[in-house]
Formats: structure tokens, C-alpha cells, sequence
């Protein structure tokens, strides 16, 4: 069994997080690398009891797909503190981000929400109107290291989201005794995944698992599919030639490709019989059984398969490969943590920040990490990494990492994953592309994004 091991956030990791936040939008994308500082002797501090006053209920809202038992633990601490509860609210994770705008166009605002990171977010919610702003709470950044806090400014230097959790990854997640019965190892190119899947299909299992039901996993291929294929086809000039509309999504010879591949999966019966029928829950089940392979899936499920199948089994029996390129064994995709957001007309705005900086003190944020291993973006913080998480250390500690192409681009992939529902009825790849740039564009024009007008 492998161990699992436990990493303090080095000075590698937050450079190559720099590294890959090139092309970033806002404004930044032009900006040097800063240079990562050393995690300093910031833990000795005890956590922070805010004074006690008459007791709220503060609403916390966060997608489903996200594991909420380490933010629950901290409540409960918040709690027994403060005397204040916080209420989840868990919302679809497919439309969380369209159900946030429309709480915010009602008025229904959260005291407090999680969301995805990078300025990106705050045209979407037009942040300078809507949200607290950050950036001068010192307290605050002598926590976090230093590329984080760049990577969460936006044009005018303002931020609106504190950064929390570690650093995210998607790819391509394996039950290793699967692997083992095919007599197969995680290939060495796409062509290689291939002719891996065609031997599990032959050992009587599953190769892949899309839960194109739930609406958002059958994104993930093309997340992940991106920086292995796209990214290398475009380069950073080419995304920014996407901010800009400059390089329209339907005309990159590569991303129609990756179109061409899931749908031969498909056509090559390499994925379950009814992926219409799919969901996030029972990949865990049958990944967990042996009966599904392979799934092109975010780092969510771990902490899911731990709680069906326990740590032992998610420590030896998953493992984790980069989408892989014609060429090579392909990169690793990468996300910065999702960041913490308080609506200035939230009714309990101000128990809300009294609630994120309890959450990003020292105790708090071993806590969490205990709770949820991952990647640590705090000063100082150390965890405990699974097998697949160090996987993925290892690949950005060799530079074979780069963020998500949708953490660099300030449109969105709008409507994505109902093209895709789509796509895996009727199977037309040039119909599918027209329509993911037709709606990339139209969100651009949304925004009154320089280029889309």
C-alpha cells in the first residue's frame, strides 16, 4: 500500500502556478512571473474567537459537487466560538453559476458562497457593485502565498474572492485492479489510453464512464482534453486571441478533434451502453466495484469514493494519468481554489467576514486540510496527499501542468454541457463546435467584452 504523504507547499509549486496563470484575463495576462515566497512561521497563532454577540444564521452557499464535510467540521467550531450557525446550502453544481446570477438579479442573496476562482467571476456578478473587496485586509494575504493573491486581482488591482482550499486537478481517474486484470499501465499516448481501453472492454468491464444525466461531467474531457491537445496547438498567444475574439473556438483545427474523439469512444462502445443515464453517483459505485475502468473526472470524486469505499481503498486502488496527447503522456490540468465571496448587501455581510478569516486561520485550515487532503495553498499549511494528488505534484514540480483554459478566459463556456447532452444523442461534431463557439461568443457579448461588441 502506498502511504500517503505529507507536503509543505513549496516554492516550485507556487511558481509553476504563476507559470501556468499566464494568459490569465483581466488584464494581468501580460505581467511577469512574481516570484513565490517561502512559507513562513505564520501557524503559532491561535485561532481567532471573534467577540460574541447575539447569535445569526449565516447561509453558505456551495455547488454539490464540492465536499462540504470539511467546511461543516469548521462550522461546528465556528459555532461553538461565536454562538452563529451557518446553514449549507448545496445547489446543483451543473448550474450553479447561472443559479447564482439569478439570485443575484432577485436580490437573494447568500450571507456567503463558494465560488469558482479567478476574476473571471466578477463580471459575471459585476463584482465592484455587488461584492466585499479584499484586497487591502493584509490579515488576510500574510496567509496566503503570494501567486494566489495575484491570480485573484483583477485589472485595477481590486479582489472580491478570498481564495480557499487547495490546488484542484481533473483528469483521468483509474481503478488500479482493473488496470491489473487488462494486464495494462497508464498509457503513453492518447493512442496508447486506446488500445488500454479495447483490453478492458475485453476483460469483460467498462473502459469509461460519462455522466452525461447529470449534465456537467462530460465536460471534463474537454477541460482536461485542452491543455494536453489544444494548448500546445494555440499556445498562451491563441487563448488571448480567444479573450479577444480575435480566434474563434470553431475554427481551431484541435478542438474540433477532441469533438471527434469523445464521440469514437462512443462509437467504439468504450463507454457504458447508456451514458444518457449516467451520473456522478453511480460512477463512484461502479468504479468502486471494479466494473467501470477509467473516468475523465475532478478531483471531487475522491473524497466521495473514500466515504463509499474508505481510505485505504482510495490510497492503493485509484490512480491518476493527464489526459495524454498523440505525442506524449499529456499535462496535467490544474484549477486554482475556489474563493469565498460576500455579497455587500448580504444581511449578515459583516458575520460573514468574521467567518472567512476564522476559516483561513492556522487551526482552521489544518482542520480542513486533515479533513480534505489537497495541494495547500496557505502559508506554512501542510497535508497530507493521496497517491493521485501527489501524482499531480509531481507533474507540476516537472512543469507538465497548466490551469484550466476556463480559469484564463473571461467568457464562459455557456450552456456547455446542453450542447454536449446533445452531442451524445446525435453525434454531430460540426453542429456541436458551431454551437460551443456560437455561445462563447454570445457570452462574450453578454459581458460588453472588448471584441464581442
Amino acid at each position: 500500500m502506498r502511504k500517503m504523504k505529507t507536503v509543505t507547499l513549496s516554492a516550485s509549486i507556487a511558481a509553476v502556478m504563476a507559470l501556468t496563470a499566464c494568459g490569465t484575463s483581466g488584464g494581468n495576462s501580460g505581467s511577469s512571473t512574481p516570484a513565490a515566497a517561502t512559507p513562513g512561521a505564520t501557524t503559532a497563532a491561535s485561532t481567532p474567537a471573534p467577540a460574541k454577540k447575539d447569535p445569526v444564521t449565516l447561509t453558505f452557499a456551495i455547488a454539490n459537487t464540492v465536499d462540504a464535510t470539511p467546511f461543516n467540521k469548521i462550522f461546528k467550531e465556528f459555532e461553538t466560538k461565536t454562538g452563529n450557525k451557518v446553514e449549507l446550502q448545496a445547489l446543483p453544481g451543473g448550474d450553479f453559476d447561472n443559479m447564482m446570477k439569478t439570485r443575484f438579479s432577485t436580490g437573494d442573496f447568500p450571507d456567503l458562497f463558494l465560488m469558482q476562482p479567478g476574476p473571471k467571476q466578477y463580471v459575471k456578478l459585476r463584482a465592484s457593485e455587488t461584492l466585499r473587496e479584499w484586497s487591502g485586509d493584509q490579515a488576510v494575504w500574510d496567509r496566503i502565498i503570494p501567486t494566489m493573491k495575484e491570480f485573484q486581482a483583477d485589472a485595477n488591482k481590486k479582489i472580491y474572492g478570498v481564495p480557499f482550499g487547495a490546488t484542484g486537478m481533473m483528469g483521468i481517474y483509474y481503478n488500479k485492479d482493473v488496470f491489473t486484470k487488462a494486464g495494462i499501465q497508464p498509457p503513453k499516448n492518447y493512442a496508447d489510453m486506446i488500445e488500454g481501453a479495447k483490453k478492458i472492454k475485453a476483460a469483460g468491464v467498462t473502459p469509461f464512464y460519462e455522466g452525461v444525466k447529470d449534465g456537467w461531467p462530460p465536460q471534463v474531457f474537454y477541460f482536461t482534453g485542452w491543455v494536453s491537445n489544444v494548448d500546445p496547438a494555440i499556445g498562451d498567444a491563441g487563448v488571448q486571441n480567444l479573450e479577444k475574439n480575435a480566434l474563434k473556438l470553431a475554427d481551431i483545427p484541435a478542438l474540433k478533434d477532441l469533438f471527434a474523439k469523445q464521440k469514437e469512444l462512443k462509437d467504439l462502445g468504450l463507454i457504458q451502453s447508456n451514458p444518457l443515464a449516467g451520473t456522478f453517483d453511480e460512477l463512484q459505485n461502479l468504479m468502486g466495484e471494479g466494473k467501470v475502468g477509467m473516468a475523465f473526472m475532478l478531483d471531487g470524486i475522491i473524497p466521495q469514493l473514500e466515504k463509499k469505499f474508505g481510505k485505504e481503498f482510495v490510497t492503493s486502488k485509484i490512480g491518476f494519468f493527464p489526459f495524454p496527447s498523440a505525442a506524449d503522456a499529456g499535462t496535467a490540468m490544474i484549477t486554482p481554489p475556489n474563493q469565498l465571496m460576500i455579497p455587500t448587501k448580504a444581511k449578515n455581510a459583516d458575520v460573514a467576514a468574521e467567518l472567512v478569516k476564522f476559516m483561513i486561520s492556522p487551526e482552521m485550515v489544518d482542520l480542513y486540510y486533515q479533513t480534505s487532503p489537497g495541494i495547500p495553498i496557505f502559508q506554512g499549511a501542510k497535508s497530507s496527499l493521496y497517491p493521485v494528488q501527489q501524482t499531480v505534484k509531481d507533474l507540476i514540480d516537472a512543469n507538465k501542468a497548466k490551469i484550466n483554459v476556463q480559469n484564463r478566459l473571461t467568457p464562459t463556456f455557456a450552456d456547455f454541457q446542453k450542447t454536449l447532452q446533445t452531442f451524445f444523442i446525435d453525434g454531430d461534431v460540426d453542429k456541436a463546435l458551431k454551437e460551443f463557439s456560437a455561445n462563447y461568443e454570445k457570452d462574450g457579448k453578454a459581458k460588453l467584452l472588448d471584441g464581442f461588441k
